[in-house]
């Protein structure tokens, strides 16, 4: 599989054409900016590991989505298989950075779920194994690299697990996730860790500037909880209108004016995950608001009608926040859910999450059932 092929399969994409985009930013590859400022003590440890022959022969590469992972280890690759690279970099230039670059080099094999799965399948792990067990075509490294990791089958897992067991001479696997748990923890056993973090405000702000127009960087950035590629990825699609849309038919549910199917048909009309990751981040901003008595920030105030709604209810602030916190945890499961590949019904789980927050809201707001 290649880059471009992986990157459209998880949804990663260009700068060319993007609502809210500045004009001054022609198509990037985002790949080519790595490491982003909030990964730099990431890129020294990796570094200073592979220059001293230290590295590991599996990493495990993990930290929220949105963070820029995939292109961490795509531009990591660049310099492991550079032929005149600088200090830090790949030359960008070599026949081996070229062929990185077109998605053609033959020491570099990268897997994630085909499209239309939602699984990484035993026939793309062996394809791996039979890579992994080539000599290089270079005479130098092989690379491996499984995006999404989480996705692996209990088949696929197995016979990965076969491979991490027995690593060959100069390979490097990289398995990438934002949901380390879910991976087998024999396979969590055998790798080494690199994790990534959330950086600041600040940093997040810093970086999208000039990438987005600046009556939108704020929102962007709320909406994605600081994760800047998110951030970039929401501004693009409509997400912060469709976030704000979705806040506005709950609120409207919470206050008893509207029916259940309002927030229902939005989120089948956006996507229920998108719609679950809503809720997710209304729910942490009111049980912030809860416990602190403080509103949310002016950069986007789809959250304060809830929190002014909510700051009336008749059960005490811990009971209220105990009460989201449970909620939470049905949101986690139901996402879980989405993320299976056991043909989960999406309306039926976003009508019982509705049904549920309803409920929270009658028994916490005295509204008449």
């Amino acid at each position: 599989m290649t880059w471009q092929r992986c990157r459209q399969s998880c949804g990663r994409f260009s700068a060319a054409g993007w609502p809210g985009m500045s004009e001054n930013d022609g198509e990037t590859d985002l790949a080519a900016l790595a490491p982003f400022s909030w990964q730099q003590q990431q890129w020294h440890q990796i570094l200073g590991q592979f220059r001293a022959n230290r590295l590991a022969h599996s990493t495990l590469v993990w930290g929220e989505s949105g963070l820029g992972k995939v292109e961490f280890i795509n531009s990591f690759s660049r310099l492991m298989l550079c032929q005149q690279p600088t200090a830090e970099r790949a030359c960008g230039s070599c026949k081996s950075c070229l062929l990185v670059k077109n998605n053609s080099h033959p020491d570099l094999q990268v897997i994630a779920p085909e499209a239309g799965s939602k699984e990484i399948k035993i026939d793309q792990v062996r394809a791996v194994t039979d890579f992994v067990n080539r000599t290089s075509h270079a005479g130098g490294a092989k690379i491996a690299i499984i995006d999404r990791a989480h996705r692996l089958n209990i088949s696929s897992a197995n016979a990965l697990l076969k491979t991490l067991e027995e690593p060959s001479n100069n390979t490097y696997l990289f398995l990438i996730t934002n949901l380390s748990g879910r991976l087998k923890p024999t396979i969590r056993s055998r790798c080494q860790r690199l994790q990534f973090t959330v950086p600041t405000t600040a940093i997040c702000r810093d970086w999208l500037s000039g990438r987005l127009q600046a009556d939108v960087i704020d929102s962007a950035v709320q909406a994605a909880s600081n994760r800047p590629l998110l951030a970039l990825e929401l501004a693009s699609s409509g997400a912060v209108t469709n976030r704000q849309e979705f806040i506005a038919a709950l609120t409207e549910l919470s206050r008893a004016r509207a029916p259940i199917q309002a927030p229902v048909n939005l989120a089948n009309k956006m996507g229920e995950s998108a719609a679950i990751e809503y809720l997710l981040w209304i729910s942490s901003i009111l049980i912030k608001c809860i416990l602190t008595a403080q509103m949310p920030s002016a950069a986007d105030d789809s959250g304060v009608g809830l929190c002014s709604l909510f700051s009336t209810a008749d059960i005490s602030r811990r009971g209220l926040a105990v009460a989201l916190l449970c909620y939470q945890q049905e949101l986690s499961t139901a996402r879980k859910q989405l993320m299976s590949g056991a043909n989960p019904n999406p309306q039926l789980i976003m009508e019982s999450l509705m049904w549920r927050w309803s409920e929270l809201c009658r028994q916490s707001l005295g509204q008449a059932g």
